[in-house]
């Protein structure tokens, strides 16, 4: 592969990993508990497999991926929402040592064309729901296959489940899946995972929340998105646990239901998850959760203590990127080794440093952009040398801004690309949420820059309330002017509940906000 130019950084630290790749790893846990539940798919027809009946399942497909001419190095596109055929097709590629480019489905045709367009894929698996939207990208790309899958299972019903190809013909180093990122502008780009960057995040989330053969996790976030993959597929299988998916998109609803059902012992959400869940009146039944991995967005001080407060359950804030394949710090369990309002501590497998413009580590409580090198940091961008200049001398430049306080506890305080500068003063957009959330009648809010003739870029804050209530800007304001510094003030604050223009905040396909898309309908409308 010839767009590769970045090489895995090695730490300080001393790693030894016990898998050569994740075929490995399935391997060696289905010998080790071959009729141990390994993976239940929660919908309408509940499907359950063991760690045996799973593997003969991806032997099965190794072999239809065979007599389709696929292998190694070979890149396919999956695009499925989450359900088993996504599962098993994802184990039977990283096996047979095939590339994967999970897409979401909901993506537009444009968007996926592009995809499959710049990451020479050589085939593309989808699903019978959205064929008639690849009806004229099969036209336009006739030198690729395509697989339209109604199930994986009745496809290889009569394939065998003896394979001619070794395992430890992939190593560390070979190339699992390329994950492309939503991005603030312009096309997504390719972030380019080897076999180590899944196995590294899945052993340091593992051992660092001591999963076991009884830790079961719950997947609600999507498949195609890397923080699903790690935190509640590959993690709890590299403790020989096992992992509960919802299959389709997850109804909230019913969350609770799905803990105290299937006994679940950890999961992973974003932030606004949390939010969702505090504005139903369900309530906790089970005594199975031990704890909640959550990042991606910030983690305000008022839903964490709510939350925790009303259902019991510890949140784990942390910090990642697709680049750092998941999580790169998060705070450590038990919850008595949390540090509330932080994003945690470095994992096993990589390091972090709040670096200088000059390369150098700032002191400690200085702001500066949050780095990181280690095993699990990405191998580069797929074909863009250009962007590839963001990592540097063994360490990847986040683009993040932050702080590390004396005691090693780093602090998130915004994205360079969604910096506001205000008349020459640079001001975060998540320090003007963190204060908005506190206020009672706002469940969401997104901070963007506007053009200023004066100041070159001023504040808007666009808010959801809840339902029941009825202030207006004045109200919002007068509660920002207590508590923030007069020139960080909101100059427009746009509640959506009262126009008819935005429906809800935008949000990519893991609840991040799309500060991008809120920046261009300010644009149209305003």
């Amino acid at each position: 592969m010839n767009e590769i130019t970045i090489a895995h950084q090695e730490i300080k630290n001393s790693v030894v990993f016990d898998y050569k790749n994740i075929g490995d790893l399935l391997s060696s846990k289905t010998k080790q508990n071959p009729n141990k539940k390994f993976l239940i798919i929660h919908g309408e027809e509940t499907e359950e497999f063991t760690y045996l009946e799973f593997k003969n399942l991806v032997d099965k497909t190794i072999n239809f991926l065979l007599k389709n001419n696929l292998k190694k190095n070979d890149r396919i596109s999956i695009i499925f929402h989450n359900s088993s055929d996504f599962v098993i097709l994802y184990f039977a590629g990283l096996c047979l040592g095939l590339t994967l480019i999970p897409i979401n489905p909901d993506m537009s045709t444009r968007e996926i064309e592009y995809i499959i367009k710049d990451s020479k894929s050589n085939a593309v698996f989808f699903t019978n729901q959205i064929k008639n939207k690849l009806e004229l990208t099969q036209k336009q790309f006739t030198e690729k296959k395509f697989f339209n899958i109604e199930s994986i299972q009745q496809l290889i019903s009569s394939y065998e489940t003896n394979i001619d190809f070794k395992f430890e013909d992939i190593n560390l180093n070979d190339i699992a899946e390329i994950i492309y990122t939503s991005g603030t502008t312009g096309n997504p780009k390719g972030v380019i995972l080897s076999h180590l960057n899944l196995l590294s995040d899945s052993y340091s989330i593992s051992k660092w929340f001591q999963f076991n053969e009884k830790t079961r996790s719950l997947c609600i976030l999507p498949l195609f998105h890397n923080n699903g993959q790690i935190t509640t597929l590959l993690s709890p299988l590299y403790s020989g646990g096992s992992t509960v998916i919802v299959r389709g998109k997850t109804s909230l609803f019913a969350f609770w239901f799905l803990v105290e059902k299937y006994e679940i012992t950890w999961t992973s959400v974003m932030s606004s998850i949390l939010t969702v869940l505090l504005s139903y009146s369900e309530e906790r039944k089970d005594t199975s959760l031990l704890g909640i991995l959550c990042g991606g967005q910030i983690l305000t001080k008022a839903v964490q203590e709510q939350f925790e407060n009303k259902f019991g359950v510890p949140i784990f804030e942390g910090y990642g990127l697709t680049e750092t394949t998941s999580f790169s710090c998060i705070n450590g369990y038990p919850a008595n080794n949390r540090k509330q309002g932080s994003i945690g501590k470095p994992l096993t497998t990589n390091e972090m440093m709040i670096m200088k413009e000059d390369g150098t580590s700032t002191d400690d409580d200085l702001e500066g952009e949050i780095c990181i090198r280690g095993y699990n940091v990405a191998v580069g961008y797929l074909g863009n040398k250009e962007m590839n200049s963001v990592f540097n001398n063994g360490w990847f430049h986040s683009g993040d801004y932050g702080r590390k306080d004396k005691e090693g506890y780093f602090y998130f305080h915004g994205r360079q690309d969604s910096l506001i500068i205000k008349g020459g003063e640079n001001v975060y957009p998540a320090e003007i949420e963190n204060v908005l959330y506190k206020h009672p009648s706002i469940i969401e809010c997104a901070v963007i820059g506007i053009p200023d003739k004066f100041l070159g870029e001023n504040i808007c804050a666009f808010i959801k309330l809840n339902d029941t209530e009825d202030i207006d800007e004045k109200e919002i304001k007068k509660f920002c002017r207590d508590k923030i510094t007069d020139f960080k003030q909101p100059k427009k604050i746009i509640i959506i509940n009262k126009i008819d223009t935005l429906d809800e905040i935008p949000k990519g396909p893991t609840k991040k906000v799309l500060y991008r898309k809120l920046k261009e309908h300010y644009k149209k409308f305003y």
